[in-house]
């Protein structure tokens, strides 16, 4: 079994938008479209606060960067349909180096998980669309637990569906909110950048890497 950090690796983590699917830009762009179309402005920033974030922790943040008056309901209505409609139309690319890793761990005993603050209609239709779904061996999704990253539970439980410890999982991201989500659910982040560069966080916390296929020279 592949050894990262001195550890045993059981179990390999996969977010899914920026990380396993080249969707990220879109998002942002659509974000942005929304909060224009409400009244508000959302900078890159702002909108990296939201990476990774399920609904319940994607209100209580726009409600911090808006007000308690904010249409959290609205933003998520319409910001929906706008990323719906592209995806229904032109999907999402792979990123680079996804097909390749996945193969790699599981020809040396590493099953892999997919773990999206997504709700679970969406993530599997989109990994369908990609034709990638049989390369997992579980999803978990973000309406399963009650908080989105930076909150661990996520993580936790897709652990637990695998029947595995936490120290033997490696999770990867491409946000912070996922690295310290992670690093709190005690498993070895790995950090794939993608919109959001790598943080003084990420930087002390995570191995990083540029794509995912580059994880193989690590651990070969």
């Amino acid at each position: 079994m592949p050894l990262i950090n001195g550890k045993a690796l059981k179990l390999a983590v996969f977010d899914m938008d920026g990380l396993l699917l080249d969707s990220e830009k879109i998002y942002f762009e659509k974000w942005r479209e929304t909060a224009n179309i409400l009244g508000y402005e959302m900078t890159h920033s702002q909108w990296c606060g939201l990476m990774g974030t399920n609904e319940e922790s994607e209100k209580r943040y726009l409600r911090s960067l808006y007000g308690d008056d904010c249409p959290v309901g609205d933003f998520r209505r319409i910001r929906l349909g706008l990323i719906n409609e592209y995806a229904d139309r032109h999907g999402f690319p792979l990123k680079k180096g996804v097909r390749e890793l996945i193969a790699f761990l599981g020809e040396n005993g590493v099953r892999s998980v997919v773990a999206t603050s997504s709700e679970r209609a969406r993530a599997e239709k989109l990994l369908s669309k990609a034709g990638i779904t049989e390369l997992f061996s579980a999803i978990t999704c973000g309406n399963e637990v009650m908080l989105g990253k930076p909150d661990p539970a996520l993580f936790l439980k897709a652990a637990e569906k695998a029947g595995a410890e936490p120290n033997e999982c490696a999770v990867f991201e491409d946000s912070e909110n996922g690295i310290i989500a992670a690093k709190n659910a005690g498993m070895i982040p790995i950090f794939v950048p993608d919109m959001q560069p790598p943080t003084e966080y990420v930087k002390k916390t995570a191995v990083i890497i540029n794509s995912l296929d580059e994880f193989i020279s690590l651990v070969k």
